[in-house]
């Protein structure tokens, strides 16, 4: 990682006199996975179109940097001819990215779909697969994926999920727009939350524990930030804390040290940050 694929500058959307999207910065690094979560209306379908360029900013600057000038896009949803076939239905998109057909064939083959098939006979399970399928004519470097496992059943969740690894194996660079958490656990390096238009959170994923503790003093959370990356609530009972197994039961012996108790401590999963974030119970965040 370290080289960025894509960066998003100031970026800010109107429609109108309604405000979506407001100063959002987000680069995008090569070979991460970016899960980008929000509530409904946050604005997290809109700056995904943003950065296929199918709609334009307000104002600000998206730089795309990679070696293919096109992306990967899988839309929530989309609608092919029905009365064309998937090989038909493939062979206009790799078309349209100048490469021979027989790439997505192969594709096809691979996910179990039948070529000769019309679209319009295809299960919902199968129109996703074919979805993925297309985004991946041309072997894009960056993949923009809007719910790709919804309204999915559980052994074709699970093949996309497992497509989307191999993807992300391959060091392509993906962000991820889901209400699926656990599939985000399973392939996200790094999490982006979006409340209100406005970019909250943006952070990685692994090595990251969430401690919840009594106040720490001053002096203490001081000694704290030399010793680790870390960053507190404002009332510091809540801290977000980059480090290993070691390092964490080391932390936790300095804090029980100085007099802090130390309620609980968890791995930074995507449940946990949302939670967190945006400030929800255990209830609302599934």
């Amino acid at each position: 990682m370290g080289t960025d694929v894509l960066c998003l500058e100031h970026i800010k959307k109107d429609f109108g006199k309604t405000k979506v999207l407001s100063n959002v910065n987000f680069t995008i690094e090569k070979g991460a996975v970016y899960g980008l979560v929000g509530q409904n209306g946050a604005g997290k379908t809109t700056l995904l179109r943003l950065i296929t360029g199918l709609m334009k900013p307000t104002g600000g600057r998206i730089s795309l940097h990679t070696e293919r000038s096109y992306l990967g896009y899988m839309p929530q949803s989309c609608r092919f001819d029905d009365g064309q076939t998937v090989a038909g239905t493939v062979s206009f998109f790799s078309a349209l990215r100048k490469t021979e057909a027989i790439e997505g064939f192969r594709r096809c083959e691979k996910l179990g779909l039948d070529t000769d098939k019309k679209v319009k006979h295809l299960s919902p399970g199968q129109q996703k697969k074919l979805q993925m399928a297309i985004a991946m004519i041309g072997d894009p470097d960056l993949y923009i994926l809007d719910e790709p496992t919804a309204g999915l059943d559980p052994s074709a969740t699970y093949e996309m999920s497992k497509l989307i690894k191999e993807i992300h194996d391959c060091g392509k660079s993906i962000v991820i727009s889901s209400h699926i958490l656990q599939d985000m656990d399973t392939v996200c390096t790094n999490i982006t939350i979006i409340e209100n238009g406005k970019l909250i959170y943006n952070q990685e994923l692994e090595s990251c524990y969430i401690v919840k503790t009594s106040p720490i003093a001053d002096a203490v959370f001081q000694s704290l930030t030399d010793q680790y990356v870390l960053s507190a609530s404002d009332n510091r009972m809540t801290i977000h804390v980059k480090t290993d197994k070691n390092g964490i039961a080391e932390l936790i012996k300095i804090l029980t040290f100085n007099s802090v108790d130390v309620f609980e401590v968890a791995l930074s999963k995507v449940k946990n940050v949302i939670r967190e974030q945006l400030h929800l119970g255990e209830e609302e965040v599934s």
